[in-house]
């Protein structure tokens, strides 16, 4: 029942057919993560753009989709299932872990039935109600590419230099961020998935990505 103990987690960090990843892993979150006391957060994916909702299953649906999990035979099932072209992504892994009883299912076609059940289940939000997820903490990168002119591409937004409290060039390997900031670039980072956000900030292009502590599939380093 930890907080910080997943359960279920629904993912494929290498593949584009959410977008996941398709311009950099740093961007990728698992289309479905549950915790030990029942939150769950999901992604839904609409052409270039995500959104990120967050649920709380409360104790008897958390036990009941478990449970669902073990009836339809996932402990009994292959590790791998492929289906030559079945397929247009690569491989999605489907991951639970209970109380010294770990297993993940690979597949790329072919599965059973039931894994494709519970995956429309687990992403259907199983049970819980969603809303929009906002992270209070993320890690911020950014790479200056040079001014605008040069390097023929348009700025997607303007840094918020002044109420942000600094400048992209002062973000260097990466820095944790909260509030405005991060709801800032939490924003554009999911509006455009699969390509590089750019930012301008003091004359200059930027990249820049955002990682959650937790939930991205990428963990940022540990704060100081």
């Amino acid at each position: 029942t930890s907080p910080s103990a997943r359960i279920v987690r629904y993912y494929s960090p290498s593949t584009t057919a959410g977008l996941a990843g398709a311009y950099d892993k740093r961007y990728y979150v698992p289309e479905v993560q549950v915790w030990g006391d029942g939150r769950m957060i999901w992604v839904v994916q609409a052409r270039d753009s995500r959104r990120l909702l967050e649920g709380q299953l409360t104790s008897w649906q958390l036990k009941s989709l478990l449970q669902n999990i073990v009836d339809a035979g996932f402990f009994g099932w292959e590790q791998r299932y492929y289906t030559p072209g079945g397929h247009s992504f690569p491989f999605m892994h489907l991951e639970v872990n209970l109380i010294g009883h770990s297993k993940e299912v690979s597949e790329h076609g072919g599965a059973p039935e039931a894994f494709y059940e519970l995956v429309e289940f687990l992403k259907g939000a199983a049970g819980a109600e969603g809303h929009e997820y906002v992270p209070a903490q993320g890690y911020l990168t950014a790479t200056v590419l040079g001014p605008p002119e040069q390097i023929g591409a348009t700025p997607e937004a303007q840094w918020p230099d002044a109420t942000a409290g600094f400048a992209l060039d002062e973000v260097e390997d990466g820095r944790y961020i909260e509030g405005e900031a991060l709801a800032f670039a939490w924003q554009l980072v999911n509006q455009y998935t699969r390509a590089p956000v750019y930012v301008e900030s003091k004359g200059n292009l930027h990249t820049i990505m955002v990682q959650i502590p937790g939930v991205s599939f990428v963990d940022p380093p540990l704060p100081d």
